[in-house]
């Protein structure tokens, strides 16, 4: 098993990985969530044109 290095630049490249990984994680999230507000907003909006064009 490999011991603990504690180098300063092995720190430094695990911190700057770990920044991208929560960066792009957060991008897809959120486009993610984005996207499916949309789609219930556009879902409520078909809804009310159809109660629109059917009242007399």
């Amino acid at each position: 098993m490999r011991k603990y290095n504690p180098d300063p630049a092995v720190k430094k490249v695990r911190y700057i990985t770990s920044i991208i990984y929560l960066l792009v994680l957060g991008f897809i999230v959120g486009g993610s969530y984005l996207h499916q507000q949309d789609a219930d907003t556009a879902s409520q909006t078909e809804d009310a044109d159809i109660i629109w064009t059917n009242t007399p």
